[in-house]
């Protein structure tokens, strides 16, 4: 009895033992030899291979000719299967292989816009280099397209990298568990030191494995009158959360997923259990000016921006910001803007020494090199730089000609220049524009609301309704005030007063919904 009792007792232990070791391998796992492209792996198009009613969701982006897209049943779920190899990229060589589902971009950046995906993954293998720093392949990726220009044309914002973990003993030539990592953007467009790569989490060898990932656009906690980019994964229930640099440069929030990128070895990645939500709200308040028509005046002279003759003249600058050749509108061209003068065409940025700033004749849009300008918004201050393709800024130099300028600190006012609506009157002594100080955002406004004070110090402010009754009085002596509605502002028009340290008025009017 005993004999018999020890020989089951072994005989468990060895079942146990070797269902652990073929649980090492996964029921939808590739375990034949590697190679480079298979027959079924090939596809016409990086669009054409896919399933009639694929499980994933998603727009199939298969530029490897390893395998194409399948889909498994095991564990409960229905699995998408993501396999690519080293070398495997057939099309866009360049780049590394991949089989990706792309999820239509969230295209507009007020806050509460956002891209949300959720799904589970599965990770059987990735890719193995011989070196660390080229191990991993990518599971998912934030992208979004940005201002300014640099980077790819559809660049990302954080890569999310799983990177092998081997075993010892028996398993020390098997990848056991991986390190998640997040690979994020330090500057918009970056490479190399534009990048930053941070660990998140372990996961084991074909664990199901909960992912979500929201990129979007929100109020900055620490500001409200700014907004966040932010890039906030949640993997395996923990919270793994980013603020993007640079907020003000983004036009869109972007998610990928699958598998990407293998530089020696084999990648086995699947999903299942996938979803995707999108909102888009307009920004009305924007990092460019959001009124169609502006002056150009220099911080540092006071002069206005002026377009002179027809093309190849160099522009001017003048002391009255009336006159229509004083008169610019900004106009989108792909990731820059161009200048065009309400009177002749759009500025030109000259290539060569003594690189003027000059009028043509050219309407817009246009997508010259030298017609197209990047724009720099300072909100602290709601001034502007404008700096051109060659990476130099419209400078009001001291001989008093307009170039455009390289080495120049944003501390250099004759590189910063207000972009002063036409819909706002100037005073008749100074052509100071009185309003300009005094800035009120949102406007107009749902609820909360704030008067913002460029260079005001120590002033006060009164608004009041249409029959003159004082609504809201304060002194302040910071540049923003922020005014929390609390039910004393109904829907309607009021005029906001603000009386500086020197008894100088300022007026503006706020608009409640």
């Amino acid at each position: 009895m005993k004999k018999n009792t020890l020989k089951s007792i072994l005989f468990l232990g060895f079942a146990l033992f070797s269902l652990f070791l073929i649980a090492q391998t996964a029921p939808d796992e590739d375990t034949g030899a590697y190679t480079t492209c298979n027959p079924d792996g090939e596809n016409a198009t990086r669009t054409s291979d896919d399933l009639p009613n694929p499980v994933n969701i998603g727009t199939i982006d298969d530029r490897s000719c390893y395998a194409n897209y399948k889909e498994s049943n095991v564990y409960g779920n229905t699995w998408g299967i993501y396999n690519i190899t080293d070398g495997s990229n057939k099309f866009d060589t360049t780049l590394q292989p991949r089989i990706e589902r792309s999820l239509s971009p969230s295209s507009e950046t007020g806050v509460g816009s956002y891209a949300r995906f959720i799904g589970a993954f599965r990770i059987l293998e990735v890719g193995d280099a011989g070196v660390f720093s080229q191990d991993g392949s990518y599971i998912a990726q934030a992208k979004g397209k940005h201002t300014g220009g640099g980077g790819s044309p559809d660049p990302a914002i954080c890569l999310y990298l799983a990177k092998p973990v081997y075993g010892t003993g028996a398993d020390a030539d098997k990848q056991v568990s991986f390190d998640i990592y997040a690979e994020r953007i330090l500057i918009r467009g970056g490479s190399g030191s534009g990048r930053e790569v941070v660990f998140l989490t372990n996961v084991d060898k074909d664990q199901e494995t909960s992912f979500e990932l929201e990129v979007g656009f929100a109020e900055d906690p620490n500001d409200a009158t700014k907004k966040i980019h932010y890039c906030n994964a949640k993997i395996g229930g923990t919270d793994y959360d980013w603020n993007i640099p640079e907020p003000e440069r983004g036009t869109e929030s972007k998610i990928r997923y699958g598998a990407y990128r293998v530089k020696g070895g084999r990648a086995q990645i699947r999903w299942a259990n996938t979803t995707y939500q999108k909102a888009e709200v307009v920004d009305n308040g924007g990092s460019g000016p959001s009124d169609d028509i502006y002056r150009l005046r220099n911080v540092a002279t006071g002069k206005f921006l002026t377009a002179v003759g027809n093309s190849a003249t160099p522009t001017t600058m003048t002391d009255s910001g009336e006159p229509t050749n004083t008169h610019w509108t900004f106009v989108e061209s792909g990731a820059y803007f161009n200048i065009d003068s309400e009177t002749v065409g759009i500025l030109r940025a000259v290539g060569s020494d003594p690189f003027l700033a000059v009028s043509t004749g050219k309407a817009a849009p246009a997508s010259d090199t030298d017609k197209t300008w990047t724009l720099h918004y300072n909100d602290s201050n709601d001034t502007y730089r404008f700096e051109s393709r060659f990476g130099r800024y419209l400078y009001h130099e001291t001989d008093g000609n307009v170039y455009h300028k390289d080495n120049v600190l944003e501390t250099d006012d004759r590189s910063v220049w207000e972009a002063i609506p036409t819909s706002e009157s100037l005073s008749l002594d100074k052509n100071e524009l009185l309003s300009s100080a005094v800035r009120v955002f949102p406007n107009p406004a749902n609820d909360n609301f704030t008067i913002g004070l460029k260079k005001l110090v120590d002033v006060k402010v009164k608004i009041f309704d249409v029959l003159g009754k004082t609504i809201f009085e304060s002194q302040s002596t910071g540049k923003n005030i922020q005014i929390n509605n609390k039910g004393r502002f109904k829907s309607g028009v009021y005029l906001i007063k603000v009386i500086d340290n020197t008894n100088k008025v300022y007026h503006t009017r706020l608009v409640m919904k």
